[in-house]
């Protein structure tokens, strides 16, 4: 796939909440007086908003660049719209409430997020380009074989998400976290017994784990989509005819079998400094609210 240079920053959450008291619309008039809406806050920039890290669908590699199976799909996008990508680091209660996309953070959230009626309510949604089951994933000491092994155990989930809505509906113990990658440590080091997450995150992370397996799959029939401002409709129409030659050309299934299945992904590093100095200091203990 040809490459955009992709430029990346973060966005904290103190300065997002900012912006959302703040923004304003990002029109201009025409000779009626009337507000014409922009498909792009710049014009020549496709700004996407990403909880980074999330691998595999987006993670800094060992150079400190953005990559990732959305990072890939991103790129495609803004080369059909012929815009240069730029990644803005975002966390995800910003991201799946639509507060980043109408604080004119950014044009799109592509964040391995799930198509659900509420978020649907707060931004408009692409086609989904992913279908993603929720999973179960266990220590390999935790004696898990099953969902039903779960009682009198301590099951780790990432905040906001729909594995923390089914877990916390189901009942089971549950111990929040902010991101995967402290879901996966907390899994790792014993805080909790189990994770339970989406099938495509949680079957990367068994894969690269020694202490950690994957149990089974929960059938929620979940898909993925790409979201935009709600009032945003032609920018959405643009992301829906970019995904489907991407389907049509074969494309998108070589990018699933490579960052999911066969690929040789990059290795997982830290972000560029520069980045890494703009956002606010990640608090590992879990949060008491309730990527997916």
């Amino acid at each position: 796939m040809p490459m955009h240079k992709t430029a990346a920053k973060a966005v904290g959450a103190s300065a997002l909440a900012a912006l959302a008291l703040t923004a304003c619309g990002g029109g201009e008039e025409n000779e009626s007086g009337e507000e014409e809406q922009q498909m792009l806050n710049n014009a020549g920039t496709l700004q996407v908003c990403s909880d980074v890290p999330y691998p595999p669908f987006e993670y800094y590699d060992g150079d400190g660049n953005v990559v990732g199976f959305d990072i890939d799909i991103a790129e495609a996008l803004a080369e059909s719209v012929d815009a240069e990508l730029e990644i803005v680091q975002t966390g995800f209660e910003g991201i799946q409430s639509g507060v980043a996309l109408d604080s004119n953070t950014c044009d799109l959230a592509i964040s391995g997020m799930t198509i659900t009626e509420a978020r649907a309510g707060n931004m408009l949604f692409s086609e989904p380009y992913l279908d993603d089951n929720l999973g179960l994933l266990a220590a390999t000491d935790a004696e898990v074989a099953s969902l039903e092994d779960l009682d009198g155990l301590t099951v780790g989930v990432q905040s906001e998400t729909t594995g923390a809505t089914y877990a916390e509906e189901a009942g089971y113990e549950v111990r929040e976290y902010t991101d995967s990658g402290l879901l996966i440590q907390g899994l790792e080091s014993g805080q909790v017994d189990a994770a339970i997450g989406n099938i495509s995150i949680l079957g990367y992370q068994a894969g690269e784990s020694d202490t950690a397996e994957f149990i089974e799959e929960i059938d929620t029939g979940e898909q993925l989509g790409i979201a935009a401002q709600s009032d945003n409709a032609e920018l959405i129409d643009a992301v829906n005819e970019a995904l489907a030659e991407l389907e049509s050309s074969g494309e998108m299934q070589e990018l699933e079998d490579s960052w999911f299945r066969e690929g040789d992904t990059p290795e997982e590093g830290e972000a560029a400094e520069d980045e890494a100095a703009e956002e606010e200091p990640a608090d590992a203990e879990p949060t008491d609210e309730g990527e997916d």
